[in-house]
């Protein structure tokens, strides 16, 4: 995964689906995109954190986590 999105890229993307504390918002065979709906104050070391999975070896793994600005 090369891009960083932003957050006013992530906003206008439609939510695939809802975690307990992340909206789904990219999704292929083998990648996706999550933004955290959680702020500091529950917790979190910033917010709008985005986190990125990769699908390998047959489950899928974090390789990124990033600040959205």
């Amino acid at each position: 995964m090369d891009k960083k999105y932003s957050l006013a890229e992530l906003k206008a993307m439609p939510t695939l689906q809802q975690s307990h504390t992340d909206n789904l918002k990219k999704e292929t065979r083998n990648e996706r995109v999550w933004l955290s709906r959680l702020t500091v104050a529950d917790g979190m070391p910033y917010n709008n954190q985005v986190t990125v999975e990769v699908f390998s070896n047959g489950k899928w793994n974090i390789v990124d986590t990033y600040q959205a600005q």
